[in-house]
């Protein structure tokens, strides 16, 4: 009796102990709160690399775990021993992961620069000519009747010229002296970004390679650090986690792929202009859910407005129209029930995150708050069973302000 109530005072006083040092952390924390975030930003530079191979190897697992399960049940009994045969599967996974990494790179910049450059001359020259366009259309239509309208509007148009033109005489042509600085720095962090790559690519290949060990040295540390059911909870955290992110992104990426080509293949169709640089556009935007479309639509309706104004309203009404298929047919079809998120929790957590993160965390934020949302739910469910109480949401919804009956309309 007394080695059991030791024993749970002697657990009270590890838990206020760690419940203190807590608390002591959590202060420090908020009063260094700028010199802890500045620290975690530098840490984050420093080891930027990894984390770019650590996405780019969780990206191309599939692509990996296909080529060296296929290779290996290939040469499982034809080479000379079974290990040898699992270290040249694992080899040509990564060969096939890398060359479809370069191959999607390659051709992404090869579809992409080319329209883009086309587009810029484009715009450059066509937007002095549709300004005089615009100023003989608003005389056309108002010119007899309203004098006073056409004086306005192309007072406003040339106000808007002049302040272009002033702009660039007073800002940008006196700090040609600054341009020499200002390129040599852009390519300073080019060139530090594409080492940053380069180096991720590596160790991509070295994650790829050795993740099986990677995960059984972490397995190892939790089981030894943690209880057994505890062990057990982190486990099944972790693989919970990996099944969400990765059905998530890996379905959103095939989602977007085929997003891409509806919209080239409608695009053509209805003889839009810019269909290769828009579909590209709309593709890679289709990645942020719910908004991605109307986020890729903007740009490319400018652009396609300077071609035809009737064809940019064209094209909004087909992204509409796509954004409806890919919400309710399309998505449902390939996403399944990734994140298991009403409508209005997506919508959240894409507004939360991407003005926590930015463009980052508008793609992880749904499948974080999937996470954040799925163990809530878990623990609030687990505290009613412990109560004897309900654990269905319907059980505590009540329609009294409208005089119906619960069951009526469940």
């Amino acid at each position: 009796m007394k080695d059991l109530l030791g024993e749970k005072y002697r657990r009270m006083g590890f838990a206020l102990l760690f419940a203190g040092m807590g608390i002591v952390f959590f202060y420090f924390f908020l009063k260094n709160f700028k010199l802890v975030m500045s620290a975690c930003s530098g840490l984050v530079h420093i080891l930027m690399p990894f984390i770019i191979g650590g996405v780019l190897a969780y990206l191309l697992c599939p692509i990996f775990n296909g080529v060296t399960r296929k290779t290996y049940h290939l040469l499982e009994h034809k080479a000379k021993s079974r290990r040898r045969a699992f270290v040249f599967a694992k080899a040509l996974g990564a060969i096939a992961a890398l060359l479809f990494l370069f191959g999607v790179c390659a051709g992404f910049f090869a579809l992409l620069v080319p329209q883009l450059t086309v587009s810029i001359v484009q715009l450059v020259e066509q937007v002095p000519s549709r300004l005089t366009d615009l100023e003989a259309w608003v005389t056309d239509q108002f010119g007899a009747s309203n004098p006073d309208i056409v004086k306005t509007i192309n007072h406003s148009i040339d106000n808007a010229s002049s302040l272009v033109l002033d702009f660039i005489s007073r800002k940008v042509m006196p700090g040609v002296d600054n341009y020499a600085d200002l390129i040599s720095q852009g390519l300073i962090i080019t060139i530090r970004t594409f080492i940053n790559i380069l180096v991720g690519v590596i160790a991509a290949v070295y994650f790829l390679l050795s993740k099986e060990k990677f995960k059984a040295e972490f397995k190892k540390m939790i089981t030894a650090v943690f209880r057994r059911d505890h062990a057990e909870e982190i486990f099944h955290f972790g693989n919970f986690m990996n099944r969400t992110f990765g059905g998530f992104i890996n379905g959103k990426i095939i989602d977007s792929i085929i997003i891409g080509f509806i919209c080239y293949a409608l695009m053509l169709i209805l003889g839009l202009p810019y269909a290769e640089l828009c579909s590209v556009i709309v593709g890679v935007t289709n990645i942020i859910p719910f908004f991605g479309p109307f986020i890729g639509a903007i740009p490319c309706s400018v652009i396609i407005c300077v071609v035809s104004p009737i064809k940019a309203g064209i094209f909004i009404l087909m992204i509409f129209g796509l954004q409806q298929f890919d919400g309710n047919i399309l998505g449902p079809k390939i996403l399944g029930e990734t994140t298991g998120l009403a409508s209005f929790w997506v919508m959240f957590s894409i507004i939360l995150f991407g003005g926590l993160f930015g463009f980052v965390g508008m793609i992880i934020g749904v499948p974080t708050f999937a996470v954040i949302y799925a163990y809530t739910k878990r623990f609030i469910e687990k505290r009613l069973r412990m109560k004897g109480l309900p654990e269905e949401t319907a059980e505590y919804q009540d329609f009294n302000k409208y005089d119906i009956n619960r069951k009526d309309v469940l």
